[in-house]
């Protein structure tokens, strides 16, 4: 994130508060201590079986028309909720950063994207409503949905606040060309730490680097999948401190800086460069979301391959849940009810199957898995979106550092790991630098 949107932020954050608890004077339906619906909430069913239409807005971080694609299907499902898809760029970040510009005038969007690094934040900051009172009075099924998937969006005490919407992992992308090439298997992709890292340096010829780690992707999503697959943690289990200041969050960034200045395999640009650099043949190995799969199925004229994420040590792999979750913000009890008819079908075994397709992010069910007509065939044709759901299991929640500070902490996690990779600092100043700075800004 831009080091001014994290100046904005704090600005904006009593406003911010100020929108989320001051609505003494609404007549929202909603409590103003919890933001759950009251008594005089519309049911949703009687929204969608009306003759009257009502319209809210969903605010998105999504390019392309992917969602427009999933809104025309809504509408074509039922007459009486239109939605208006609005895109905003800059990612999760962007996403708050626009909620926060709304604060001051109160005009929330009916349902937003919220990362799920941002899921403490939202729960405890922004004026969302839990769908969790929706979901009891109907008796909403959740039985389909990957458990692990609906915790991403529940409070700790497990009240469900967000929907799972887009979820992923991160999986290893390779030019199964590239590997024939230098005498590596394409049926055997590496499985270990050291087995990538020997791989990279055999893919590392012809001006060609062997392998990219996405590690700038927001909130140290990667370096996380790093430090807990090491053994390690990013927070302590009470919340008061981050745990990465540890041999396994240096193990972690060590292993990187061998690649970029031991072994040179893995070039030092930004993300963008090395997502171009991967589909134009330049970098064999890209380590990042399988969100990517589309782009780079439909960018690249190779062979495109995934591997699940690698071990090390023995250890069990741990991959964070990327993507992002449906929260609600509506405020009037008919926009709440058609916001949450909407939240559900995006959620649907259609919905979820259309957000995979188009993007490359995994389906929250298993149902469509087993539907040859929704998951089942596309497997068998795109067998690289198979791979994530290999790791299902070992998936965790992306940690999230609690408060308002906890933006500025990602940034100076970043900012080292940058220091590192650029020798500028050793490892071991880098992370002890990291760990002082944001556990002073958790007081």
């Amino acid at each position: 994130m831009k080091k001014g949107l994290f100046l904005f932020f704090m600005c904006m954050m009593a406003v911010l508060v100020l929108a989320a608890c001051g609505g003494s004077d609404s007549t929202s339906g909603e409590s103003e201590e919890t933001g759950k619906v009251t008594d005089d909430s519309t049911n949703a069913n009687e929204v969608v079986e009306s003759d009257e239409v009502v319209e809210i807005e969903f605010l998105h971080m999504h390019t392309g028309d992917v969602v427009e694609k999933l809104v025309e299907k809504y509408h074509q499902s039922q007459d009486n909720v239109r939605v208006k898809a609005t895109f905003t760029e800059g990612s999760y970040e962007g996403i708050v950063e626009e909620v926060q510009m709304r604060a001051t005038t109160g005009d929330f969007p009916d349902v937003i994207t919220n990362g799920h690094v941002y899921t403490r934040f939202a729960i405890d900051t922004l004026p969302v409503v839990p769908l969790q009172s929706f979901m009891d009075e109907e008796s909403y099924d959740t039985s389909d949905f990957f458990p692990k998937m609906l915790t991403l969006g529940q409070s700790d005490d497990g009240e469900q606040y967000g929907m799972p919407f887009a979820v992923s992992t991160p999986v290893v992308f390779y030019n199964a060309d590239h590997f024939a090439e230098v005498g590596l298997d394409p049926e055997n992709p590496p499985k270990t730490w050291d087995e990538l890292r020997e791989a990279a340096a055999k893919l590392t010829v012809n001006d060609r680097f062997g392998i990219y780690f996405d590690y700038q992707i927001t909130g140290n999503w990667l370096y996380q999948a790093m430090v807990e697959t090491a053994g390690g943690k990013m927070m302590k289990d009470d919340l008061s401190g981050v745990a990465f200041d540890t041999d396994a969050g240096r193990k972690a960034l060590q292993y990187w800086v061998d690649l970029v200045n031991e072994d040179k395999s893995m070039p030092n640009i930004d993300r963008t460069q090395a997502a171009q650099s991967f589909m134009s043949g330049n970098t064999s190995m890209y380590v990042t979301t399988t969100a990517s799969l589309t782009s780079f199925r439909t960018q690249s004229d190779f062979d495109v391959r995934t591997a699940v994420f690698p071990t090390v040590d023995g250890q069990e792999r741990v991959v964070p849940a990327g993507g992002n979750n449906l929260f609600m913000m509506s405020e009037d009890p008919k926009k709440q009810a058609a916001a949450w008819d909407f939240i559900k079908f995006a959620a649907s075994a259609e919905g979820t199957t259309h957000i995979a397709q188009e993007i490359g992010y995994m389906v929250t069910r298993q149902s469509p898995l087993d539907d040859a007509s929704l998951m089942g065939d596309f497997l068998e044709e795109v067998p690289a979106a198979k791979v994530t759901y290999d790791q299902v299991d070992q998936m965790v929640p992306w940690y999230n550092f609690p408060g308002s500070a906890g933006s500025r902490v990602y940034q100076i996690v970043q900012d080292n790991i940058q220091a590192a990779l650029l020798k500028q600092k050793t490892v071991d100043e880098a992370i002890t630098d990291a760990a002082e700075k944001a556990n002073e800004l958790l007081k």
